[in-house]
């Protein structure tokens, strides 16, 4: 994972965001306790019932 946020760093991204589903527990909890915060549903996930986003500052 901070391999992947140093990259997008290096090409000048200042966030990070991404999606997961709420049957995914484990993965919620891991983007937590990286850093990530709850965020609404973006693009195609807005409005997915199953859908949880999450974003990162870089």
């Amino acid at each position: 994972m901070r391999s992947l946020e140093a990259e997008a760093a290096r090409l000048g991204l200042s966030e990070l965001k991404l999606e997961t589903g709420t049957a995914q527990p484990d993965a919620i909890r891991f983007y937590e306790r990286e850093g990530y915060r709850l965020i609404d549903n973006f693009g195609p996930y807005a409005g997915e019932p199953l859908s949880v986003c999450y974003a990162r500052s870089l």
